[in-house]
């Protein structure tokens, strides 16, 4: 009816198009308003129509000269807004109609909009969830895998302390002498940069053997499963090197050596 900007209307028609819900309620509105229009018509009365006829007069009159005093008189124009009781019921009914259209137009887009928003923020918390859930089940297979390995028979347990270097640093080490598996337990250790690892070797005749890497996870207490075996060890050591490991270690970052009693 006019009542909306050409911007809002393209909105109701775009949004229409894709929702054959906002559709269907559009045509019922319209044929809603169409019967309300049909439903208040008033017709006319049936002798009206009689009573005009007998009034007008269809022969040519005799054109009369105009007396110069005569003053020719124009009716006014009508006003429509101002004419009988029923057009002014229609009208206004037929723009309550409108309005009333208007306005659940503007209700329909706020809940889409606000439907919108609640199903983003459910995927957004699904994922999150999604994500928890994956992580706590790495941490469920890490942890049976690793009571498995301790619960096996030729387990030794040995404690690792820091040095001068790391006077706080404690680590708890877990050797299989017949799997050959490592594993350790940071309790405390300092945190490394994001391009530095923990790396554990194992002293054969007094040379250094790689044992594999770890990282400082004092806050999960979780045991770390190493990716070396370990046949032979005549004591364990401890340095910082560049993640992923170091095939010799570097002396200067050794934070800890613990001999393997007998």
């Amino acid at each position: 009816m006019g009542a909306v900007s050409t911007q809002e209307r393209r909105e109701v028609e775009c949004l229409s198009s894709i929702y054959p819900e906002i559709k269907q309620e559009l045509d019922q509105l319209t044929e809603a308003l169409e019967e309300y229009a049909f439903l208040h018509s008033v017709e006319p009365p049936a002798a009206l129509k009689t009573k005009l006829l007998q009034q007008l007069d269809f022969e040519t009159p005799a054109v009369q000269p105009l007396k110069a005093e005569e003053t020719i008189v124009r009716p006014m124009p009508v006003d429509p807004f101002t004419g009988g009781p029923t057009f002014r019921v229609t009208w206004i009914a037929a723009a309550s109609m409108g309005l009333l259209l208007l306005f659940f137009s503007f209700y329909l887009l706020s809940q889409l909009r606000s439907n919108q928003k609640t199903l983003a923020s459910t995927r957004s918390a699904n994922e999150s969830l999604q994500t928890q859930l994956r992580q706590i089940r790495e941490k469920l297979t890490q942890t049976d895998n690793t009571l498995a390995m301790v619960s096996q028979p030729g387990l030794r347990t040995m404690e690792l302390q820091g040095n001068e270097k790391a006077p706080h640093s404690n680590i708890l080490l877990y050797w299989n002498t017949q799997t050959h598996e490592v594993a350790v337990q940071t309790r405390a250790l300092p945190a490394l940069p994001a391009d530095k690892q923990y790396q554990l070797w194992s002293m054969v005749n007094g040379k250094p053997v790689d044992a594999g890497v770890f990282d400082a996870r004092n806050e999960s207490k979780l045991i770390q499963r190493l990716n070396r075996a370990v046949t032979r060890a005549e004591a364990f050591a401890v340095t910082v090197e560049k993640r992923g490991g170091s095939p010799t270690p570097t002396l200067s970052t050794l934070l800890a050596l613990t001999p393997i009693k007998s």
